[in-house]
């Protein structure tokens, strides 16, 4: 056994007895009460879309409706674990949280989860909400009462935006408390940032990118009778989701099908945010590219094109072509919740994201700190932790 774990082991009767339920914050200022039912959860729909609404940093995803239809989905044996921070009696802030069984070493761990998002990936940029203008008091108050929460083992918070102040929050208080805790940096989040016109677009790269852009618009167009659009026809959503299922399908991957994923495009073609921006090449489609309009940006969840087209670049000549589009709608910038090898010379990576962890006292962290010391050392990377219910049924 790794030194580290034999010594952690080693050190659990003192350290349980050191463990105590983190401190509530001062009721004068701000309260914070877990929601733990169905009906207190539906309770929360006004202020949850309130805050998302007026939060500075959040993502498209982060609505009351898609928490609710990813709990639909995927609550089953789980338990709600939503932290509503509340000052004067007004809602300031909300950090949606589940309590989940995994396997570890041979035991059961109680790992303690952000909601609506999968596990360790955090695809779809799902996060805490805050007031504006109180963020930080509020992140601190939410940090001490999640430490607090009774009847977990695990804190483990997937790929949290760097600009909200939760991750630094909790790591502050999980030192303040003598627990251990984890900070992992990452820059997955993509970001490209928007020109008011065209022309300030290109003036603001480099020389190389605007002759890259020139260049592969030309030679498409020069091999095929190229046009780009961006689809509007029909009264659903079935013709784009199966377009870039048969893209998607051709580079041998599969794209996006879960209920909850149509859920959120259907909502966002009713509202008319929908965007699928298509590149055709002598009369069918070879790339799309699907987003979400989100205040001033377009969110792009998913890009396709067909493979036998790659030298050509048709992914980086249809990005182009929808930043000129966006540029006539006002949008400011495209956030990208996966980028794609082939646009990697029109990309910078944006935001930093955090990974923030804390472990208790007890044998079913300890287990949890071993099973990722003994799958860091193995030479093939395996599937981090089966789920308590895929373990037993296995």
């Amino acid at each position: 056994m790794h030194r580290d774990a034999i010594d952690y082991f080693k050190q659990l009767p003192l350290l349980a007895a050191r463990t105590r339920e983190a401190a509530a914050p001062d009721a004068s200022h701000t309260q914070v009460r877990a929601l733990s039912t169905l009906a207190e959860f539906c309770s929360l729909a006004h202020d949850w879309d309130r805050l998302h609404s007026e939060a500075a940093a959040t993502s498209v995803f982060n609505t009351w409706m898609w928490h609710l239809a990813w709990w639909q989905l995927h609550g089953s044996g789980r338990a709600l674990k939503v932290m509503v921070a509340r000052r004067a009696g007004v809602t300031s802030g909300i950090v949606p949280l589940y309590l989940d069984t995994v396997r570890a070493m041979g035991m059961k761990v109680r790992v303690l989860r952000l909601l609506g998002a999968d596990g360790t990936c955090n695809a779809h940029n799902i996060g805490p909400l805050f007031e504006r203008g109180s963020e930080r008091e509020t992140a601190q108050a939410l940090a001490k009462a999640i430490l607090g929460t009774r009847g977990y083992d695990v804190l483990e918070l997937p790929e949290l935006d760097a600009a909200l102040p939760l991750a630094a929050a909790i790591a502050d208080a999980t030192r303040i408390a003598g627990m251990r805790y984890h900070v992992e940096q990452s820059k997955r989040l993509v970001h490209l940032g928007l020109a008011p016109n065209w022309n300030d677009y290109l003036r603001s790269l480099n020389s190389p990118q605007r002759a890259r852009i020139r260049h592969r618009r030309q030679a498409l167009h020069a091999a095929h009778a190229a046009r780009f659009f961006v689809w509007q026809a029909g009264a659903a959503v079935d013709a784009p989701l199966a377009l870039l299922a048969e893209l998607a399908a051709k580079r041998g991957a599969s794209a996006p099908s879960s209920p909850l994923h149509r859920s959120a495009m259907a909502q966002a073609f009713q509202d008319g945010r929908l965007r699928l921006y298509c590149l055709e090449l002598d009369g069918h489609v070879r790339a799309a590219a699907c987003g979400i309009r989100f205040r001033d940006r377009i969110v792009l969840t998913e890009m396709q094109f067909d493979p036998q087209y790659a030298s050509l670049r048709p992914l980086s000549v249809l990005l182009h072509y929808a930043v000129e589009h966006a540029i006539g709608e006002r949008v400011c910038g495209f956030d990208f919740l996966q980028s794609d090898p082939a646009l990697d010379d029109d990309l910078a990576f944006g935001r930093p994201m955090l990974r923030v962890s804390a472990f208790r006292y007890t044998l079913g962290a300890a287990a949890f700190r071993a099973y990722q010391v003994f799958s860091r050392r193995r030479a093939k990377p395996a599937a981090p932790w089966a789920s308590a219910a895929a373990a037993s049924a296995a």
